[in-house]
């Protein structure tokens, strides 16, 4: 997205806003609604900065790319999908087809021993289904080894050369608390790769 230190034809837009704290999830999820992403900044043990990444997340109806604070701007070229066949998932690679559509090289990752799956082949549906569109895709099947979902998750991406992680956004908010699906929590407690991810 940012090369040589120069924007190449990406239009992006930015604004200060003073806001109430307990309103700033709301406010720059209305926000993120007027966009085709929503860039939202990770910091570590923030709470704020949690508050606006389940706001945009989940009231946006946006896809939201979370950075860490330790992520540096480059281009996009390598891409991992997350992926179970879910709806969230399915939503989460339809909102990142954009970027998915000028990476060199995706990677389809299907966690296979964490939780009854549709099929056995679903990474390969998926691959397939993306090289029709003329993508460079390849399915790896991975095994969670005892290690938290999302970790498991991010440290494969980062393995394979992954500048972005797309994944599906699990939660429903309970009377302004969020109850988020296992993956989705261990992303927002521990953020090691920029990720798109979509509800």
């Amino acid at each position: 997205m940012v090369e040589e230190g120069s924007l190449q034809g990406v239009a992006v837009t930015t604004a200060s806003e003073a806001v109430l704290l307990a309103l700033q999830g709301e406010n720059a999820a209305t926000h993120a609604r007027y966009h085709d992403f929503a860039l939202v900044g990770w910091e570590p043990n923030n709470q704020t900065s949690r508050m606006i990444a389940e706001g945009v997340i989940f009231d946006s109806g946006r896809p939201t790319i979370l950075l860490p604070d330790s992520a540096s701007a480059a281009k996009i070229e390598h891409i991992a999908i997350a992926w179970d066949g879910s709806r969230v998932a399915a939503r989460a690679v339809a909102d990142a087809l954009p970027l998915l559509t000028h990476a060199s090289r995706i990677h389809v990752l299907t966690i296979v021993d964490e939780k009854p799956l549709k099929a056995a082949d679903i990474g390969e549906k998926l691959v397939a289904s993306l090289r029709k569109r003329g993508l460079n895709a390849d399915a790896a099947d991975i095994k969670s080894e005892d290690c938290p979902i999302a970790i498991t998750l991010q440290e494969r991406a980062i393995e394979l050369g992954a500048d972005l992680l797309v994944m599906g956004g699990y939660g429903h908010s309970r009377v302004r608390d969020f109850v988020l699906g296992g993956a989705t929590e261990g992303v927002l407690t521990d953020l090691r790769l920029p990720i798109l991810m979509s509800h």
